[in-house]
C-alpha cells in the first residue's frame, strides 16, 4: 500500500526589492532576522500595520543554550560523515603505495630470537618494580 500524502496548503509568494542605497534601514532589520523566521516576522509587521490581531504561533522558538550546542554537534558530525569518504580514500591510497608486497606463503621477517627484548638488569628492574606495585 502507497503513503497517503497530505494536502499541501496553497499559498500567493510576495515579492519586494529593498535596495542598499535606499532602504538600508529595511536591509539590515532583514538580515539580523534568523532564517526560517524572516516570514513570520514580515507576516507580523503587515498585521501591525493592517491593525490585525497577532496570530499565535504553531510552533514556539525555544531558545535553549543546550539546544544550540546539540544543533552544533550535529552538524559537525554531519560534516565528519560526509568528509569521510574522501579521508578513506586518502588513507587507503597511503597504505596502499606503503605497503611492501609479500607473496602468497611467504611469511613476514621475525625479530632474531637471538637478541633478547630485554637486557637481565631491566628484566631485573621490571620484577623489583611489579613487586612494589599496588593494583
Amino acid at each position: 500500500m502507497g503513503k497517503r500524502r497530505s494536502k499541501k496548503r496553497s499559498y500567493k509568494l510576495i515579492n519586494f526589492k529593498a535596495y542598499y542605497d535606499d532602504d538600508a534601514d529595511i536591509v539590515a532589520w532583514w538580515e539580523d532576522i534568523a532564517e526560517g523566521e524572516r516570514s513570520e516576522a514580515l507576516r507580523a509587521v503587515i498585521r501591525d500595520y493592517l491593525g490585525l490581531p497577532m496570530k499565535r504561533r504553531q510552533t514556539p522558538i525555544i531558545e535553549l543554550p543546550e539546544l544550540l550546542e546539540v544543533r552544533r554537534d550535529t552538524l559537525w558530525i554531519k560534516d565528519a560523515l560526509n568528509d569521510m569518504p574522501a579521508y578513506l580514500e586518502r588513507l587507503i591510497q597511503h597504505v596502499a603505495a606503503n605497503v611492501q608486497p609479500v607473496a602468497v606463503g611467504q611469511t613476514q621477517p621475525r625479530a632474531s630470537p637471538v637478541e633478547p627484548a630485554l637486557t637481565e638488569a631491566e628484566s631485573q628492574r621490571r620484577t623489583r618494580r611489579m613487586r612494589n606495585a599496588t593494583w
